[in-house]
C-alpha cells in the first residue's frame, strides 16, 4: 500500500446472521445475501469475514461476471480484487440451505 492511498471502509465491520428461516422467502431460508458495492477506479476491493459455519463468498462486476470465488471459507476473506475502471459490483454471501451462520464482515478498498 503506498502513502497516498488509504484504506476506504465501504462496509464497516457488522454482525449478521445469514441463513434464517423464513417462510416468505422462496425456498424457506435466507441462505444468500447480497451487497452493492460502489468501486473508484484503480482500486482494490478486500473482503474479511469470519464465521462460525463454512459459507461461500463471491464478488461479481457490473457485467455479472465473477470477479472473485471463495467457497468454505469460516475465517477468511477474498482481495485484493483489482477494479482498474470505476463500477458498481456486487457482494454475494451464501450457505447451504438449513445451515445458519452467525458471522462478521467487513470490507474495504485500497
Amino acid at each position: 500500500m503506498s502513502l497516498l492511498r488509504r484504506k476506504h471502509t465501504i462496509i464497516p465491520l457488522t454482525r449478521m446472521t445469514l441463513g434464517e428461516f423464513d417462510i416468505q422467502e422462496p425456498g424457506g431460508y435466507r441462505n444468500v445475501k447480497t451487497f452493492p458495492l460502489h468501486i473508484k477506479a484503480g482500486r482494490d476491493l478486500h473482503v474479511r469475514v469470519r464465521s462460525d459455519r463454512p459459507l461461500d463468498l463471491a464478488v461479481s462486476d457490473q457485467k455479472g461476471f465473477c470477479r472473485s470465488f471463495q467457497e468454505g471459507v469460516t475465517e477468511g476473506g477474498l482481495g485484493p480484487v483489482h477494479f482498474p475502471e470505476k463500477e458498481l459490483a456486487a457482494l454475494v454471501l451464501g450457505v447451504f440451505r438449513g445451515d445458519r451462520a452467525d458471522l462478521e464482515l467487513e470490507v474495504w478498498t485500497e
